[in-house]
């Protein structure tokens, strides 16, 4: 996989109320992401479209990197590090991110 282009899905789970704290960080990243990782291809940031029960949300990002390079560029970055230890600082969230690589096996990206 290291010469693929690949996906990483990543779930963050925000403390209840933290969301748009976290979605604020998360823009500030893509805004560097857009302008100086040429090897991200796509940074896509969602939100959980209900709360959950305990009105929790998530935050789903769909990344698409050129290779392994690419991944470890971005997630060596000293923005992608602040915006870590940012988390962490400001007491954001409440479960780890989740983190899961994959490769696309079948379907279609857009409809033009």
């Amino acid at each position: 996989m290291s010469s693929q282009e690949f996906n990483v899905i990543a779930i963050l789970h925000p403390k209840k109320g933290k969301t748009d704290d976290v979605l604020r960080l998360l823009n500030e990243v893509a805004d560097y992401v857009k302008t100086q990782e040429s090897t991200t291809l796509g940074y896509s940031i969602n939100r959980s479209l209900r709360p959950n029960k305990d009105g929790t949300e998530e935050i789903v990002m769909i990344e698409r990197y050129k290779n392994q390079a690419a991944l470890k560029t971005h997630g060596t970055s000293a923005t992608f590090t602040a915006f870590q230890k940012k988390l962490g600082e400001l007491d954001l969230m409440r479960a780890p991110m989740v983190l899961k690589m994959v490769g696309e096996q079948g379907g279609f990206k857009a409809r033009l």
